[in-house]
């Protein structure tokens, strides 16, 4: 079996992974380039999946983040895509509201299920639930040639669904050969995350404290919206607009019968004949950065109203994003939590599976602080589109 990280093994976003046999050819995510302004972005072709005739068999994303999906129009309309159940119906959703024209691309989607094996010829794939702040996210197991690959996508353990991390490695992950890892957090601070419980607690204090409460968090950050959801006391409204409506919809079609945190039940979408209610009884608000909800942030006393920026702080400081001048003149205050596993959690993870060849990180700006942690396993370094044989 052989490996080609084609992008992603110097930066965080963009990955695309390339695993190869003598008869199969997949690809796992196909992601667009975060903007930073220290790594020029450029454009990728791959023979066989973006370009000239289908030489690729499959195509496996992870979640629906763009860094990890954006780049699905690229490939070849003839090549199979496969994506979660409700990731799917969410992306559907996301980008019929952003008005994209792939649409027949994206409807022709396979979907695939936690724990059942999807056989690609002499490659099976298996895919397994991961906390992230993506919702119905995976990490996926890769067997061919005799050797089992693990492949975590975008992973933590500081979210609802987090304890169950190890858990499932320990019940279905034994003698892993090589372990693909993503390693965010290698290149920032060592201090473990604040909790999504944790963020309930501090999100309960701030809207008690506060009558007017907007909060500006990801439309698919379904956790962190629980999380909002489950801090607005009774008496307050919680206010949505329609095409945040429709993405919690298509959570709870899912998700509801297996938890009631993602039951949003309660959640009523904005509409100005609920002005005189909602200056009456308060309320928690999800907004985005635009004309319309800087009408209605208007509309509320500012001195009893505080903006919740829920969001990873470099969408601040990235001036293209227009986030600080939408903030400007508000009052607000940072309240987030990431979605990636701390540098603690990375060690678990790699000490856990414990792989037989060795650790490939990906997805991280310093893979080489991997080293520093301590792991048991032999780290293993490529460059994009270097290739490795299992």
């Amino acid at each position: 079996m052989k490996i080609i990280i084609h992008r992603g093994t110097h930066q965080i976003g963009g990955c695309i992974t390339e695993i190869l046999t003598k008869d199969s050819r997949i690809i796992i995510d196909m992601g667009e380039e975060l903007p930073n302004p220290n790594i020029p972005s450029h454009q990728i072709d791959l023979p066989g999946v973006t370009s000239g005739p289908s030489t690729c068999d499959g195509v496996f994303f992870t979640h629906y983040h763009g860094d990890h999906i954006g780049l699905i129009s690229t490939i070849n309309p003839d090549i199979p895509l496969y994506l979660g159940e409700a990731a799917k119906d969410i992306y559907l959703v996301l980008q019929t509201h952003l008005r994209k024209k792939n649409l027949t691309q994206l409807n022709s989607i396979k979907t695939y299920k936690a724990a059942e094996p999807i056989i690609i010829k002499d490659i099976t794939v298996t895919p397994f639930v991961v906390d992230h702040s993506a919702y119905d996210a995976y990490m996926f197991l890769i067997e061919a040639d005799g050797k089992r690959i693990l492949h975590t996508g975008d992973f933590r353990n500081h979210g609802f669904k987090g304890k169950g991390l190890l858990k499932v490695v320990d019940a279905y992950l034994p003698n892993i050969d090589l372990l693909i890892t993503e390693g965010t957090s290698l290149s920032r601070t060592s201090s473990q995350p604040m909790t999504e419980h944790e963020l309930i607690n501090e999100a309960k204090v701030l809207i008690k404290e506060h009558k007017y409460v907007f909060v500006i968090c990801s439309s698919t950050n379904i956790d962190r919206i629980s999380a909002f959801y489950q801090a607005t006391p009774r008496g307050k409204y919680f206010i949505c607009d329609h095409y945040q409506k429709d993405v919690l919809k298509v959570v709870e079609n899912h998700g509801k019968q297996y938890s009631s945190i993602y039951s949003f039940e309660k959640a009523l979408y904005y509409d100005k004949n609920l002005d005189p209610k909602l200056i009456d009884r308060g309320f928690c608000m999800l907004i985005r950065k635009s004309d319309y909800f800087e009408e209605i942030l208007k509309k509320f006393d500012p001195e009893q109203s505080l903006i919740i920026y829920s969001m990873w702080q470099g969408y601040i400081q990235d001036l293209s994003t227009g986030m600080e001048d939408f903030l400007k003149g508000h009052h607000y205050v940072s309240l987030h939590t990431s979605g990636h596993a701390s540098r603690e959690t990375i060690k678990a993870l790699c000490d856990k599976v414990n792989p037989k060849i060795g650790v490939l990180p990906i997805h991280s700006e310093s893979p080489e602080e991997l080293a520093h942690l301590g792991i048991k396993s032999k780290i293993i370094s490529l460059k994009d589109g270097e290739m490795f044989i299992v």
